[in-house]
């Protein structure tokens, strides 16, 4: 499949990404190593007119490190980046395990890090050829009055199936945004919308300039669990990721997160996970406990390769292994 036509810019400062996004914003993807985008382009799911590549942008692509203040990454990071850098495998190895879980070596040495925290949600039912697509009504996604995934209905439930997202909301990231309006800065999670057809709270003029994540306790341990199908290349059908601290001396949890990935139209913490552990002893009737709400919780559709059912109990047996190895490292 061949690339529509569209013009090609490579500016050489955010000044010069906003002012042309002020104009042009709804005719424009930005592009951090266009892994995703390009096939979408290919397949017709979009035909932007302009192609904006952010990789000759010197101060999107640094990692920086403060003890107080914690970790900052620019979005045009390389995700083959965060592997390597040392003060990420000394500070916060989980983020350099998410990252090495994405797509193979070749895919994360051109994808970036904002690329991936704005991946689009995909759907069976919606990342198809155009030829393919026109066998069904036009989806909810794609502009149409019906969700192919359900059946029916108005909602979007195309998934968010970004690896590095779940992670650093765990760890309470936030991001910082700017457009010629000037900046902003908001928690990692307030990007994601929810809505699987508009999934992200970003204005056409917007770009996300750098990640900022906070210092892990000592005492913190952190993790990502990832279903897929084959063990390399894949989206993730279900995902888990896990930030726990607990008292070495007494035992008891100070603080418990655990955000589910690829079951819904965004990452999304586990409501009660947190306050079911924060202030006890955690043993496996907890664990059991725990993992039990992360089932209820899941309510995946049919639009993946995996089915339902099999992504909910996935979801709950991914949350009782990250969390027994938790206690198991922390005692």
């Amino acid at each position: 499949m061949r690339l529509p036509d569209f013009s090609y810019l490579s500016p050489g400062s955010i000044e010069e990404v906003s002012l042309f996004l002020r104009d042009h914003g709804k005719e424009s993807k930005v592009m951090g190593g266009g892994t995703d985008l390009l096939p979408s382009m290919k397949q017709r799911i979009c035909a932007p007119k302009y192609l904006i590549h952010l990789e000759s942008i010197p101060e999107l692509n640094r990692v920086e490190f403060d003890e107080e203040s914690g970790l900052r990454i620019g979005a045009a990071t390389r995700l083959r980046s965060l592997e390597k850098e040392p003060v990420i495998l000394e500070r916060y190895p989980v983020i350099a395990q998410a990252a090495g879980e994405i797509g193979s070596v070749q895919l994360r040495g051109m994808g970036t890090v904002g690329g991936n925290l704005c991946l689009d949600t995909r759907c069976y039912y919606y990342n198809q050829s155009d030829f393919w697509r026109k066998c069904r009504p036009k989806c909810t996604k794609m502009g149409g009055d019906t969700c192919n995934a359900i059946g029916g209905g108005k909602r979007c439930f195309a998934v968010f199936s970004g690896d590095l997202a779940p992670v650093l909301i765990a760890l309470g990231a936030w991001i910082n945004v700017v457009s010629t309006r000037g900046k902003r800065r908001l928690p990692l999670k307030d990007l994601y919308t929810g809505n699987g057809a508009e999934p992200l709270s970003l204005e056409p003029e917007e770009i996300i300039v750098h990640v900022e994540v906070p210092p892990i306790p000592k005492e913190g341990f952190a993790s990502y669990l990832k279903y897929r199908i084959r063990k390399s290349i894949d989206f993730p059908l279900a995902s888990v990721a896990c930030v726990l601290v607990l008292d070495r001396k007494q035992g008891i949890c100070r603080e418990a997160r655990v955000v589910t990935g690829a079951v819904s139209t965004k990452p999304e913490e586990i409501t009660g996970i947190g306050e079911l552990l924060k202030g006890k002893r955690i043993g496996d009737a907890l664990v059991e406990e725990a993992s039990e709400l992360a089932l209820r919780a899941s309510k995946p559709v049919a639009n993946a390769a995996s089915s339902p059912a099999y992504r909910r109990k996935m979801i709950k047996a991914l949350v009782k292994k990250t969390l027994t190895e938790g206690v198991r490292q922390s005692c």
